[in-house]
C-alpha cells in the first residue's frame, strides 16, 4: 500500500486556490488503491472550507499540526487540546503586543481570535475567525493555539522561547505563525499514530510525503520519499528526498 501526506497550505493550496490537476491527481491516486491524506496545520473548520469547493476528497485528516484526526467524512478519531493553563498563560502574556493576533483551533466551528493587535489586512490561512472571550479559556478546549507575528520573525522567536521555557509543549515555526500543541504533537506523531491505526506493518506501506513548511518536517522525518518545493526553505530542501516543481509532478514521479 502507499500512502500520500500532503501538506495543504503552499502544497495544493493556495491562498484560495487550488491547481486544477490536484483533484484528478489524487482522485486517480486513490483510485489505484492508495491512501491519501491531509496533514495541515489547519483545523477542521477551515481545511473543509479550503477543500469543499474544489470536490477533492481525502481518507484521512491530520489537523491542526497532528493533534486532531478524522476521517475521510470528517469523523473525529483523536484529539488532544493545549492545557488550559498554558492557553491563560499565553493570552496573559501577549495580549497587549502591538501587530501581534492569537488565534485558537476548535474541534467544531470556526477558528477564534483572543487577541488581534494586527491592523488592516490579516491572514489568509485562519479565514474568518470570530472573536474568543478570555472567560472561555478554561471552559473551552483548542487543540492549537497560534499567535500570529507577520513580518516580525524577531517577536515570533521571543515568545516561542517564553512559552517552552515554561511549559512542555509541542511547538512549530511557519509562515509567520508560532503555533503551540500539546506535548509530543506534530505532523510526525499524527501519521505515526495513523499507521498504527491502519493495522499495517510500516514495511507494508510506502510513505510519500510533500510540504514546504518547517512543520512538515516531523512528518517527512518519517517519510520513505519526502518531497518540497523550490519556495520552501533551504534547511527544509535540505531535510527531503527531492525538490519537485509541484505536488502533482512529484506524486506522478516518486509515487508511480
Amino acid at each position: 500500500m502507499k500512502l500520500a501526506a500532503f501538506d495543504l497550505d503552499g502544497t495544493i493550496y493556495f491562498d484560495g486556490y487550488m491547481p486544477e490537476e490536484v483533484p484528478e491527481a489524487i482522485a486517480q491516486w486513490r483510485a489505484a488503491g492508495n491512501l491519501a491524506v491531509v496533514a495541515t496545520g489547519k483545523s477542521s473548520h477551515s481545511a473543509r472550507r479550503a477543500l469543499e469547493p474544489f470536490g477533492v476528497d481525502f481518507d484521512y485528516f491530520l489537523l491542526c499540526n497532528g493533534t486532531v484526526i478524522m476521517d475521510g467524512d470528517y469523523e473525529l478519531l483523536y484529539e488532544n487540546h493545549v492545557p488550559p493553563e498554558v492557553v491563560r498563560a499565553v493570552y496573559e502574556r501577549v495580549r497587549d503586543i502591538p501587530k501581534l493576533d492569537l488565534y485558537c483551533t476548535r474541534l467544531e466551528g470556526p477558528d477564534g481570535h483572543l487577541v488581534r493587535n494586527v491592523e488592516g489586512v490579516h491572514n489568509p490561512i485562519i479565514s474568518e475567525p470570530v472573536p474568543v472571550s478570555p472567560e472561555h479559556i478554561e471552559k473551552e478546549v483548542f487543540p492549537l493555539v497560534a499567535a500570529w507575528t507577520p513580518g516580525n520573525p524577531e517577536l515570533q522567536k521571543e515568545i516561542a522561547q517564553w512559552v517552552t521555557d515554561r511549559f512542555p509543549v509541542g511547538t512549530a515555526m511557519n509562515r509567520n505563525f508560532f503555533d503551540i500543541t500539546p506535548p509530543g504533537h506534530n505532523k510526525g506523531f499524527a501519521l505515526t499514530w495513523l499507521l498504527e491505526h491502519l493495522s499495517r506493518e510500516r514495511s507494508e506501506i510506502e510513505l510519500i510525503t510533500l510540504g514546504d513548511g518547517h512543520n512538515d518536517l516531523p512528518m517527512h522525518a518519517l517519510a520513505d520519499v519526502s518531497l518540497t518545493f523550490p519556495w520552501a526553505q533551504p534547511d527544509i530542501q535540505e531535510a527531503c528526498t527531492a525538490v519537485v516543481d509541484s505536488a502533482v509532478k512529484g506524486l506522478i514521479h516518486y509515487g508511480a
